[in-house]
C-alpha cells in the first residue's frame, strides 16, 4: 500500500493549537505579532524568540488557536527575585502586570490582543472567534484563504482575583469572561490561588533559581469551596474546563463534580503528557485518561520534552509521538490533541521548536502508520469536536 501523502493530510487538515502564548511576547517585550522574528538557536528555550507570531502559525498550516492569557502571580517575586529588574526597566509594564490586580491585567490583555488581530496588517493571518458561530463562519471559508481563528484562554485561578473579592464576585467575574468570549479556565497553575492547588511547577533545572521552591508543596490539596462553585458556574455557562497543572486531588474533584451535574461536559487537558510514560502528577494516569476521553474530551500533548521524557532530550519530537500513541491506545482515535506551549516560557523540542515547522509532526504522524482520518483527528478534528460540543457561547 503506497505510503500517505502528508502534504494533503496538512493541506487538508484543520490544525488547533489548545495553548499557545503569544500575549507572553506581545506584553513582556513588546512584540509585533506580525513579524516573523528570527528564531535565537544558540540558547536552548531562549525566552525571547517567538515561537507563535502570525506569520510563523500561518506557515505551520494552523487554522485555530487558544490564545492563552496569564496574568504573572505574585508569589514569582518572591521565588524568582530578579523580576523585580522590571520595576526599574519597565515600570509600565511592572504597574500594568505585575502590581495591578490579576483580573484587571487579564481584561488588559483581551484588549490588547483584540487590537493585535484587528490591526490592519493582520486581517489576512487572523481574526478573532468570540462564540462557536463565529468560529464555523471562519472555519467556512476555502482553506487556503481562510485566517486562522483566534480563541481567548485563560490560565490560572488566581486571574478572577481583584484586591479580596468575595465568592460571588469571582463567579460574576466567571460570567464576564465568558462573555468576553473566553473559552477555557485553567484552574491551576504556579501557585495556590481561590480556585485550586497546583501541581509543583518547576522543572528540575529551574528549581535552583527559586528563593523558595518548596514552601507550600502538598499534593493533597485540591478545590478550595470557591473553587467548587466556580467549576459548577463553568458547568452552567458551558466554559470548558482545563484541568491542566491541578493536582491529582483537585482532577479528582473536578472529574466528579462533572459527573454529578449529569452534563457529560467534554473537559479538556490543554497541555500535557502521560503518566505511565513519565510518571509526574503533572502528567494523566491511564484512569483518567479514560475518564476525559469517555465524555468526548481530548487532551493536548504538550510540546516540552521535561513533562514527556524521564531523561529529557532536545529531540522531542520522538516523545511527542509516544505521548500521542499512549493517549491513542488508552482513549481512543478521539482523545488526542496537541498543546504546544510555544512562548510560555517553554522549552521545546530542538526538532519541533515553533510554530512553523508542524508539518513535521505531520511527516511523523504518517511514519507512524496513522491513517488519514485519524491524522486529522490528532492535528484537530478532537479538539473541535471538544469545542463545538462543550463551548456554551454559540453565538
Amino acid at each position: 500500500m503506497p505510503a500517505l501523502d502528508w502534504k494533503e493530510i496538512q493541506n487538508e487538515a484543520t490544525i488547533v493549537d489548545l495553548h499557545i502564548h503569544p500575549a507572553m511576547q506581545q506584553q513582556l517585550f513588546q512584540r509585533n505579532l506580525n513579524v516573523r522574528y528570527v528564531i535565537n538557536r544558540t540558547l536552548h528555550g531562549n525566552p525571547m524568540s517567538v515561537r507563535a507570531s502570525f506569520p510563523r502559525l500561518k506557515d505551520g498550516g494552523y487554522d485555530v488557536f487558544f490564545s492563552t492569557l496569564y496574568a504573572p502571580e505574585k508569589g514569582l517575586q518572591q521565588d524568582f527575585p530578579i523580576i523585580k529588574i522590571f520595576r526599574l526597566l519597565r515600570p509600565d509594564l511592572w504597574a500594568k502586570l505585575i502590581v495591578a490586580p490579576s483580573y484587571n491585567a487579564i481584561l488588559r490583555m483581551i484588549g490588547d490582543m483584540e487590537t493585535a488581530v484587528n490591526d490592519s496588517r493582520s486581517y489576512d493571518l487572523v481574526r478573532m472567534a468570540h462564540s462557536v458561530s463565529d468560529l464555523d463562519a471562519i472555519l467556512g471559508q476555502p482553506k487556503g484563504k481562510r485566517p486562522i481563528a483566534v480563541i481567548h484562554a485563560v490560565e490560572g485561578g488566581h486571574s478572577l482575583d481583584a484586591g479580596k473579592p468575595g465568592d460571588e464576585e469571582v463567579l460574576d467575574r466567571v460570567e464576564e469572561l465568558f462573555k468576553r468570549g473566553v473559552i477555557c479556565l485553567t484552574l491551576a497553575h504556579f501557585y495556590p490561588n481561590r480556585v485550586a492547588h497546583p501541581c509543583y511547577p518547576w522543572p528540575e533545572d529551574i528549581v535552583h533559581l527559586s528563593a523558595r521552591p518548596e514552601t507550600w508543596r502538598d499534593l493533597t490539596h485540591g478545590l478550595t469551596d470557591v473553587g467548587v462553585q466556580v467549576v459548577e458556574k463553568m458547568i452552567e455557562l458551558g466554559m470548558l474546563i482545563d484541568i491542566s497543572h491541578c493536582t491529582p486531588t483537585a482532577r479528582r474533584q473536578i472529574y466528579a463534580i462533572v459527573d454529578a451535574s449529569g452534563t457529560h461536559m467534554p473537559l479538556m487537558a490543554t497541555h500535557v503528557g502521560a503518566y505511565a510514560i513519565n510518571p509526574s502528577p503533572y502528567n494523566l494516569e491511564d484512569w483518567e485518561i479514560e475518564r476525559v476521553a469517555r465524555d468526548g474530551g481530548v487532551m493536548g500533548v504538550i510540546f516540552m520534552p521535561y513533562w514527556l521524557m524521564p531523561n529529557p532530550s532536545g529531540q522531542g519530537i520522538n516523545a511527542i509521538s509516544r505521548h500521542i500513541q499512549y493517549l491513542f491506545k488508552v482513549g481512543g482515535e478521539r482523545a488526542p490533541g496537541i498543546g504546544t506551549d510555544f512562548d510560555g516560557f517553554t522549552t521545546p523540542p530542538d526538532d519541533l521548536d515553533n510554530a512553523s515547522l508542524m508539518f513535521r509532526l505531520t511527516q511523523r504522524l504518517v511514519v507512524d502508520g496513522y491513517n488519514r482520518d485519524q491524522i486529522k483527528n490528532i492535528l484537530g478534528e478532537n479538539a473541535l469536536r471538544a469545542i463545538r460540543a462543550g463551548w456554551g457561547k454559540k453565538t
